[in-house]
């Protein structure tokens, strides 16, 4: 009697311990363990996304001025080494004083691979004939009647035997038709014009990025005012079908005709910029430029063209209204921003605090 009742306490014993333990693993251990995985498993996912984000997020956005020296003929040579690092297979010569021969030359430029640079009243200087021979062209356009006579043989003594080819008409509108040929001799064909004022420089400069691009030479026509013989004639002999007119309201023929055109240059100039995009061009290369003088803007268009940049016009030093909502809109695009001559601009960009002087 007294072994049977210990052997039955001595199981029930056992019973207890199994079902405690039981107990334990099932209600205690397990969902602690579960918790903890759980707790993990969060963990893990929370990181991932920290680094996720800070692994997709795209590179901080980088400003730069660029200045090269106290005049725009320095700074059209930093834009060119900025540009062109490695040197270029051409160039083109514009005048640095008149902007109506020069403003058509960003689709030629970018046609044959090479920046834009300014000359000099008194002919090519010594910081000009560095740079040339640094980029070592074999072939260099000399756009404008207003460069000096001097530049054709100091090109000879500056590099060996280029390739030197002269183009100016009797007015702006005949230099800017013999420039569209030579585009159309380069590229084969030409799908689009651009019509820009002859008598408004902010305008051309603000689209020369996307005509270089996309190898829509730039004809000129009045601001107020139809086109003349020069500019249509031009545009039947490069066989465009399509034209995007910037900054004037001048009559063409064609039936595909896209305007762009604002209360004023910048608005337009932002117009051009939001069209742009449109056209596969990209805000992630962004530059400013001065609206009030044309070298720099100018000058800007081969370099912005090459990856396909937009640029973007100041006034006073600020940014007029247009071109400062298309600006904060897109801050997130932009990966690159240079400051053209703009030292002070850029000291504004970078405290957005002092932007209260924003020209509206």
């Amino acid at each position: 009697m007294a072994q049977g009742l210990k052997w039955f306490l001595s199981i029930a014993f056992l019973c207890g311990v199994v079902a405690g333990t039981y107990y334990a693993v099932d209600r205690l251990l397990w969902p602690a363990l579960e918790r903890r995985a759980a707790g993990d498993e969060t963990g893990t996912t929370m990181t991932a996304v920290t680094e996720s984000s800070t692994t997709t997020t795209t590179t901080p956005r980088a400003n730069r001025v660029v200045a090269g020296g106290p005049d725009r003929y320095g700074t059209a040579v930093a834009v060119s080494k900025l540009g062109f690092p490695e040197g270029a297979p051409a160039l083109v010569l514009v005048s640095g004083d008149a902007y109506a021969d020069a403003v058509s030359v960003a689709p030629l430029a970018v046609a044959y691979g090479g920046p834009i640079l300014l000359v000099p009243a008194e002919g090519i200087d010594t910081d000009l004939s560095t740079e040339i021979q640094r980029l070592d062209p074999s072939r260099v356009f000399l756009v404008g009647a207003s460069l000096p006579p001097s530049v054709t043989w100091q090109l000879r003594d500056i590099l060996k035997e280029p390739t030197v080819t002269k183009l100016a008409g009797s007015d702006p509108y005949e230099t800017a038709a013999l420039v569209a040929r030579e585009v159309k001799a380069k590229l084969g064909t030409v799908s689009k014009v651009v019509i820009a004022p002859s008598d408004s420089f902010a305008e051309a400069i603000a689209v020369a990025p996307l005509a270089a691009a996309k190898g829509w030479p730039i004809l000129l026509s009045p601001q107020n005012g139809d086109p003349p013989g020069t500019t249509n004639a031009a545009i039947r002999e490069l066989g465009a079908t399509s034209a995007l007119v910037v900054g004037t309201n001048a009559k063409l023929t064609l039936s595909d005709v896209e305007r762009q055109v604002g209360a004023d240059s910048y608005e337009t100039c932002a117009l051009i910029a939001a069209y742009a995009v449109t056209q596969g061009m990209s805000l992630a290369h962004t530059a400013f430029a001065s609206g009030e003088a044309f070298p720099d803007g100018l000058v800007a268009g081969a370099y912005l063209a090459r990856d396909r940049g937009i640029l973007l016009l100041a006034k006073d030093g600020r940014l007029p209204a247009a071109i400062f909502s298309l600006f904060t809109a897109n801050l997130e695009a932009i990966r690159t921003l240079d400051f053209i001559a703009l030292p002070d601009l850029a000291k504004e960009v970078a405290n957005p605090s002092s932007q209260t002087g924003t020209t509206q």
